[in-house]
């Protein structure tokens, strides 16, 4: 399952299993829909087996081949229903008292909720309180096809992990945004001039936002392993930009210029 241009997205997935740091809601987007709904089965199926790797999820592991039947009780699915253009606000109360419940068997029960572009705006409505009140004993995976469709609410309730594989046309400047990333790497020492034309690139790469989320990826993984204030920080002003150009109609590369200069 895993796969190489993912290499970023599973290296931080893997910390946070490993950790015991899981946050009670991913959002995972991007157009290779199998995949995302596989790896969300996975990271349910590691988080309830200590010691696992990804290589593990196979049919031939009782917990690995429940999860992947859909079957066990402590994994509740949500997806759109093939005579219904979109995912009815009954199926997210049902995943609302799904979620108010102790899990039967596993130390964490989880909620896939696939293709969430397809929520309607009474259904989103109804996921949100549950994002807000969150369950200590239940994580939720977001898939969708893009960010673009989900609330900024939702957005900034959840950690957002962007998957846009190397033939998905999403990612054609795939190669010029890892060189912006291994940049941003050194945004504390980079000089004034260096910011501006750092922030131009993001601006105008087509998805500063999707640059931004894995940047973030990088900075998540780098402080489990060595817990700092100031990757905290860092990440809380990142996490700030995004929120804005998320949910305001700023100038990207004026937000984008701020934010690397509060980054010293």
């Amino acid at each position: 399952m895993p796969m190489s241009e993912y290499t970023r997205q599973l290296n931080y997935l893997d910390l946070v299993i490993k950790n015991g740091r899981t946050p009670h809601a991913f959002l995972f987007y991007g157009r290779d829909a199998e995949y995302k709904s596989n790896l969300a089965k996975s990271c349910v199926f590691r988080l309830n087996s200590q010691g696992s790797e990804w290589e593990d999820f196979l049919p031939s592991n009782p917990l690995a081949q429940k999860i992947i039947k859909e079957s066990h009780p402590d994994l509740f699915i949500v997806r759109r229903q093939e005579d219904k253009k979109e995912i009815a606000i009954s199926q997210i109360r049902a995943l609302k008292d799904f979620v108010s419940k102790t899990p039967i068997d596993l130390k964490l029960k989880s909620a896939i909720i696939e293709d969430a572009e397809f929520l309607n705006e009474e259904s989103w409505n109804a996921l949100l309180k549950t994002l807000e009140e969150p369950s200590g004993n239940t994580v939720i995976f977001i898939l969708s096809s893009g960010i673009s469709a989900i609330p900024k609410t939702a957005i900034s309730r959840t950690v957002s992990v962007p998957f846009f594989n190397a033939d998905n046309s999403k990612r054609r400047h795939g190669a010029k945004n890892d060189i912006i990333l291994r940049k941003l790497e050194g945004a504390r020492k980079t000089a004034i001039f260096e910011k501006f034309d750092l922030a131009e690139k993001i601006a105008s790469s087509g998805d500063p936002i999707e640059i931004l989320d894995e940047w973030l990826l990088d900075l998540r993984s780098d402080i489990l392993e060595n817990p700092s204030k100031d990757l905290s920080k860092t990440i809380e002003k990142i996490i700030g930009a995004k929120h804005i150009l998320v949910s305001t109609n700023a100038n990207p590369k004026l937000v984008l210029e701020n934010l690397l200069l509060q980054i010293s």
